[in-house]
This record gives structure tokens, C-alpha cells and sequence, in this order.
């Protein structure tokens, strides 16, 4: 059997994320196939939400805008979610986070594919995803405020950045429709620092919002993006002992 899963993982790259399919087998198989790295955030990321929900997430309902392969909900639940949404455009991170799901056996969580723009329909969740998207959006705030609207506790915010340039300005560009990891629209704008998406947010009613981390262009880097993690709550205290963590990281 973990041969023929092994065989599903490289036919269904390429993958973003490294997660467990099923004991033994993760999706580093087709990394280690193709010859490539993958990120490996889940201990940073369960550390993050260990931080802010001590007894654990308790049933709490978790969305994830842009979910891709829908690692970050497969994680959520490690740690006791309830319901559990993930969505993006794209049909195959869909294909892979359905395929995921079959071999993990996770109950209460769905995939769709779907626009944020598009979204009908749904009853807020205690908990927003909201990684990797804001940079690909032609009108982030638009769609930050989609997902604001959607959360009742806490969202968490990662995107990357625009190098560079003074803290407080949105960065527009042209991006391509077609590559695997880019947007749909082909319009995107880069904030230029935390203080774009921290003004944002607190107009969309998070009093409490957390910096957790902040990556500027590596060093030789030949384009000029650079990364940021940020937290908000709908209410004052939640985040009073966040880990000021959860960076993107290498698989080892």
C-alpha cells in the first residue's frame, strides 16, 4: 500500500508543503523524486496556535482562504478543531488536499474549489487562515475584509512583502495567471512592510494584532521579496503570550 501512495504523491506534484499522507509516506516523496525542497512549517505553526489556545483548539472552526494542499487544516486538527473549510482557486492543490484527506481519514473537513471573491454562503469560523493570498489579490483589502467578516476570534495573516521600500504603501505588479504558485487575476499588490497590513486589519475591528515575525530579501537574492507573519483578535488578551514565530521553513 505505501508503495502505491508513494506512486500518487509524485503523479500529484508538485507539492508546496510537506505533510504526513499516511505513516511512513509524506509528500517530500515527490520532492525527494523531482529533486526539491519543500517548506515545513507545522511545528512553528502548532507552536503558534499552542501559544494563543493552551488547552488546545477545543472544537474551535478553522477556514483556510488559499488553502493549497490544506496542510495548515490538517494541523488544526492534530490539535483538536472542529469544523474545518479550506478553498482555492486552483483545482489541483484541491486534488491534493482531497487525497490527503482520504489517507489521513479526517472527519468535518472539506475542500472546495473556489475564488475568495466568490464565496456564499458560509457561517463565520472561529479561526481564519489567510497565508499566502493577500499578495495575489488585485484589491487585498477587499479580500482581507472578506475573510475579517468570516472570523470571530483570531486570524492569522502571512504574505510576502515588497523589499526596499519605506513601511505603509501597498506595491502593485503584474503577475503571470498560468504559473502553479501565482495568483488568478494577473493584478497583485506587495505590502511594503507590517504596518500596511496591521492599519488594515485594525480598520476591519482587530484590537489586538501581533507582528510574528518579519523576513527582509535574503542576501543575493535576485528579486526583492521578503515575508511577514502577523496575528489578530477580535478581542483584547488573546494574544498576550503568542510565539512570535511561525516562519516558512525548510524541510531538513
Amino acid at each position: 500500500m505505501s508503495d502505491a501512495i508513494h506512486e500518487e504523491v509524485v503523479r500529484l506534484g508538485p507539492w508546496h508543503v510537506e505533510v504526513e499522507v499516511a505513516p511512513g509516506v509524506t509528500t517530500r516523496a515527490w520532492a525527494d523524486h523531482a529533486g526539491e525542497t519543500l517548506s515545513a512549517p507545522r511545528e512553528p505553526f502548532q507552536a503558534l496556535l499552542t501559544s494563543i489556545y493552551g488547552a488546545g483548539l477545543q472544537g474551535r472552526s478553522v477556514l483556510d482562504c488559499g488553502c493549497n494542499a490544506g496542510a495548515y487544516l490538517f494541523w488544526s486538527k492534530e490539535l483538536g478543531a472542529g469544523r474545518c473549510l479550506g478553498f482555492d482557486a486552483r483545482h489541483h492543490w484541491i486534488e491534493q488536499a482531497r487525497f490527503l484527506q482520504s489517507h489521513r481519514r479526517e472527519t468535518d473537513v472539506e475542500f472546495e474549489v473556489s475564488d475568495l471573491y466568490s464565496l456564499t454562503d458560509l457561517e463565520p469560523f472561529d479561526i481564519t487562515i489567510f497565508s499566502g493570498l493577500f499578495y495575489h489579490l488585485p484589491d487585498p483589502i477587499t479580500g482581507l475584509r472578506i475573510a475579517a467578516d468570516l472570523t470571530k476570534e483570531l486570524i492569522l495573516v502571512v504574505t510576502a512583502t515588497k523589499s526596499g521600500e519605506p513601511d505603509g504603501r501597498l506595491y502593485m505588479e503584474l503577475e503571470s495567471i498560468d504559473a502553479p504558485l501565482s495568483g488568478i487575476h494577473g493584478l497583485n499588490w506587495r505590502p511594503t512592510g507590517p504596518k500596511v497590513v496591521e492599519g488594515i486589519l485594525s480598520w476591519l475591528g482587530f484590537p489586538e494584532i501581533r507582528v510574528l515575525w518579519v523576513k527582509d530579501q535574503a542576501k543575493g537574492a535576485t528579486d526583492d521579496h521578503g515575508w511577514m507573519g502577523i496575528a489578530a483578535s477580535r478581542t483584547q488578551g488573546l494574544l498576550a503570550d503568542v510565539a512570535t514565530g511561525w516562519p516558512p521553513r525548510k524541510a531538513s
